[in-house]
């Protein structure tokens, strides 16, 4: 396995050690250049470029990483994140001036980690979806070190997410790999509280990619329109 970016963080580079134990060849990567497209859409529909953590190769299918050590946040799109970064730092710092987003996070990282999770893009459940969305949920799947709570995962799986756990990955591989050979097998995370499962979509296999996306793309715009109607909305009454 390739070596971790020196700016991986020490959770990422946890993760990428566990991911070196596993059977199946892995190496580091902060790039999904050239298998896929580095740029995807965010809810506002700017395009912005993604960095996964880690390309997991099998016989006839690839999975890239990403891996999460705590729960996501709902920012919708990056401009929400960073106007919660930035009207943080404004009052902790009595700094008026505007920020860049990367300074931003490289300051609340120094300063404040858990308001940094709570409110970096990168750490947004709608990032993560919209990934989904650009490359399909068998090109990119996110992998939490354990189980969400049970609100946060009926949270994702409410908006549409596709997860394992780092126990799950194999799992979770295993039924990627097998639909290539058409074999339409679940995978299924279970805990003591809550359970999901997920099988690929055989009426999938054998279309064009593009196809594929259009349509992850059209329904996760449709969760971001129906969120954004229930703001109005609560916030009218």
């Amino acid at each position: 396995m390739s070596t971790a970016s020196p700016t991986t963080s020490a959770s990422e580079r946890a993760a990428l050690a566990y991911f070196a134990t596993l059977p199946i060849p892995s190496e580091a990567t902060q790039t999904f250049a050239p298998l896929l497209p580095s740029t995807y859409r965010d809810g506002a529909g700017v395009e912005l470029r993604g960095k996964p953590d880690a390309l997991f190769t099998q016989a006839k299918s690839y999975t890239f990483i990403e891996s999460k050590n705590g729960k996501l946040n709902y920012h919708l799109d990056k401009a929400s994140s960073h106007r919660a970064l930035q009207d943080e730092y404004t009052l902790r710092m009595h700094d008026g001036r505007d920020k860049d987003y990367n300074d931003l996070t490289a300051h609340f990282n120094r300063t404040n980690r858990s308001f940094m999770l709570d409110h970096a893009w990168n750490n947004s459940l709608f990032k993560v979806l919209a990934l989904q969305a650009e490359h399909g949920w068998q090109r990119y799947v996110v992998c939490f070190k354990r189980n969400p709570s049970k609100a946060d995962a009926l949270r994702y799986i409410e908006a549409g997410l596709v997860f394992c756990t780092e126990k799950t990955l194999p799992d979770m591989l295993r039924t990627i790999e097998l639909a290539q050979h058409g074999i339409f097998l679940p995978f299924q995370l279970k805990t003591r509280t809550y359970g999901y499962s997920v099988t690929p979509d055989h009426t999938d296999h054998g279309k064009p990619a593009a196809e594929i996306a259009a349509s992850d793309r059209s329904r996760y715009e449709q969760r971001i329109a129906a969120i954004r109607t229930e703001a109005q909305r609560d916030d009218w009454y």
